[in-house]
């Protein structure tokens, strides 16, 4: 980020201001930098039980911070106090300090002025020698305005890949929820009081578990490194440069381009990580790609064999449970539970709803206009569990969770081990019953009205809305797509393709063009009866993915790292995600937007032959992309399935590489 220049006057200023130590905290009416010699005020001049200087803090609207590299104080850093804007480019400076012989800043936050706030640190002294221009470090404040605050290495990664897809040039900026969502993102990553990296990344089922701490504390210890002179920044900077050619000045910019271009030049980046790096541990070869990646598996004994997610209108996750938690791996019974996580609050809080008829829920889940979740019991359920699912209901929840549907579900259709549903914008709700190879309609969201818009669709699969309102659907027995107008008549043409164009599909998603994206899977037929279950998958399969233009015209496309694809989804640059059941990676595929692909040519892969990878994936099925950019994975298989148990436990988040999608997602993504 290019800071503006604070003449030595003005300097002078800022440090010998009006205030004088945190006694004086609540009289400072403008900004200061804590003047050396605060901390000689003496004990008899404060009350004997006078608060502490954290609740002095926390009443005043100040921010007290110390700006350091690999534990170090920078003195005579230039300290800028930011609100960011609706858009990059309308980010504002509030105010400014520069640090003291200890790295230390005071500034207060104007009282009226409304967050979220991010703090950037640059040039200063690191024990006695100049810091390179190029390093910026950033803070974001994740929605406080007051207490004690770090700026160093680690706030910078956390923020550069929270905020990545909010940052441009190194200003924030974006729409709501997602921008403060992802500024409190950066929580799961550091400590902002402290400048450590936070217990959620340090321990289970983080910490040593998967490469995102070692991959994080090397990206540190580059910035780090670039302070020191033990990096070579200029080439650190070349390999960060994105897809697109954009070359970062600083490493705040570096770290908030990464994400959005994490296999460009990987070994370059890696090349940068110094010798003796003051974070450990860190990663001890080139990684494919430079991908952070979180999981989140509630308390530990909530998910088994998540199916899918959707996003309510702040951003919270909502996740469908193929299967009860057990202690006892023998009794596998369907999922009684409808889960909420809020991964952005302190603990990352997950609330389960019951009732309303949900048991067994497969892959649908999604919300309607009047943000009610929507749910198909698909009604997995293991051979020995002594209350078998019934397979042929839908469930309706409040945003609060409390359940609108009976207890047995709507069962209006008929509907038989439905898999994916979906609503429209004028609140139709349409459904995939796999069972009975058919498209269900409950017109206005009203299940008494329900219609079958058609049968034969063999072993229906899952159902997305385009830009029409033209309603599509997987026919995984059939490989084919069918294709209705609004009002359920077959569009021109459909069915449309045969087996050499589609394999096995399940998943489907519309883009704002009026396309429709297919996942072939090439591997998984459907289970859609009872005692059916998904055959054995090792080895090496690859996929494709089709897309089904708004004529009905078939392309196929394949690389990207695509193994067994399941989940797909489109982002807001119109881009393509796509879940893969083995192989450890998602997908990342040009869409038809040609602006928004690097290459220019739709169905070009972007991530990698071997896709994004990540270790804690295991086999995934649901993929979609939250309103701050973050793209969600379901863990549904283990790695290495057990007969008895083979559902898999939580989600993963890849940080900030996605274009962000207006929630709830009702038919194409809209941009927020």
């Amino acid at each position: 980020m290019t800071t503006a220049h604070t003449s030595a006057p003005a300097r002078r200023r800022l440090r010998h201001g009006a205030v004088v130590g945190l006694v004086g905290l609540g009289l400072a009416a403008g900004l200061v930098a804590l003047p050396v010699g605060a901390e000689s005020q003496t004990p008899a001049q404060a009350p004997p039980r006078a608060p502490g200087a954290a609740t002095l803090l926390a009443r005043s609207g100040v921010l007290a911070g110390t700006v350091e590299v690999g534990g170090r104080p920078v003195r005579n850093a230039e300290v800028r106090l930011l609100r960011a804007g609706d858009r990059p480019e309308r980010a504002r400076q509030l105010r400014v300090a520069e640090t003291d012989r200890r790295g230390r800043f005071l500034l207060r936050v104007p009282r009226h002025a409304d967050g979220p706030f991010y703090l950037t640190a640059a040039h200063g002294r690191l024990d006695g020698h100049r810091v390179p221009r190029t390093v910026v470090l950033a803070t974001a404040l994740d929605g406080r305005r007051s207490g004690q605050v770090v700026v160093n290495e680690a706030t910078t990664v956390a923020a550069g890949f929270s905020l990545a897809q909010f940052a441009e040039r190194g200003s924030i900026g974006g729409a709501q929820p997602g921008l403060s969502n992802a500024m409190r993102m950066t929580r799961n990553l550091v400590t902002v009081r402290t400048g450590r990296v936070s217990p959620f990344l340090r321990e289970s089922p983080n910490g040593t578990s998967t490469q995102t701490w070692p991959t994080f504390n090397s990206l540190a210890s580059i910035i780090g490194g670039c302070a020191t002179g033990r990096s070579d920044c200029p080439e650190f900077l070349r390999a960060a440069t994105d897809a697109w050619g954009h070359r970062p000045r600083t490493t705040w910019e570096a770290m908030a381009l990464l994400p959005q271009n994490p296999s460009g030049d990987p070994a370059g980046v890696f090349e940068q990580v110094p010798a003796k790096p003051s974070y450990r541990p860190v990663l001890h070869e080139a990684p494919t790609d430079w991908v952070l990646a979180l999981q989140f598996v509630g308390n530990g004994h909530e998910f088994n064999g998540p199916g899918n997610v959707a996003f309510d209108k702040h951003g919270a996750v909502w996740i469908i449970n193929n299967a009860q938690w057990a202690v006892k791996l023998k009794n596998v019974c369907p999922g009684l539970g409808l889960f909420k996580l809020d991964p952005f609050a302190p603990g990352q809080p997950v609330e389960q709803y019951t009732g309303g008829g949900i048991n067994g829920a497969g892959f649908g889940v999604g919300f309607d206009p009047s943000h009610h979740v929507w749910v198909g019991n698909f009604g997995f359920s293991g051979k020995r569990c002594p209350t078998p699912p019934t397979s042929n209901s839908v469930s309706e929840f409040r945003l609060d969770g409390h359940p609108l549907s009976p207890p047995r579900g709507y069962r209006q259709g008929p509907l038989s081990w439905p898999q994916g549903l979906v609503s429209d914008r004028s609140g139709n709700i349409w459904i995939a019953s796999c069972g009975n190879s058919s498209l269900v309609e409950y017109p206005d969201g009203k299940p008494d009205h329900a219609t079958v818009t058609a049968t034969g669709i063999g072993r229906a699969f899952d159902v997305a809305v385009n830009t029409e309102g033209n309603v599509f659907v997987t026919a995984n027995q059939g490989e084919q797509v069918f294709g209705f107008a609004p009002d359920g008549t077959a569009l021109p043409g459909s069915p449309y393709g045969d087996s050499s164009t589609f394999s096995l599909p399940l998943g489907i998603a519309s883009d704002r063009l009026g396309n429709t994206w297919v996942s072939n899977s090439g591997a998984i037929p459907s289970p859609c009866k009872s005692g059916q279950s998904l055959p054995a998958v090792s080895g090496t399969h690859h996929g494709s993915i089709v897309q089904v233009g708004p004529d009905g015209a078939l392309t196929r496309f394949t690389g990207a790292g695509l193994t067994i694809p399941w989940g797909i989804a489109v982002d807001g640059d119109d881009n393509i995600w796509v879940a893969n059941f083995t192989g450890q990676r998602v997908s990342h595929l040009c869409g038809a937007r040609p602006a928004t692909c690097p290459t220019g040519t739709p169905g070009d892969p972007i991530s990698p032959s071997g896709g994004y990878a990540f270790d804690g994936l295991q086999r995934n099925t649901g993929v979609q992309v939250d309103p701050s950019g973050n793209v969600w994975l379901t863990n549904n298989w283990k790695k290495i399935p057990l007969q008895v148990n083979p559902f898999g436990r939580g989600l993963v988040a890849y940080l900030g590489m996605a274009a962000p999608v207006r929630a709830p997602l009702i038919g194409p993504p809209q941009l927020p």
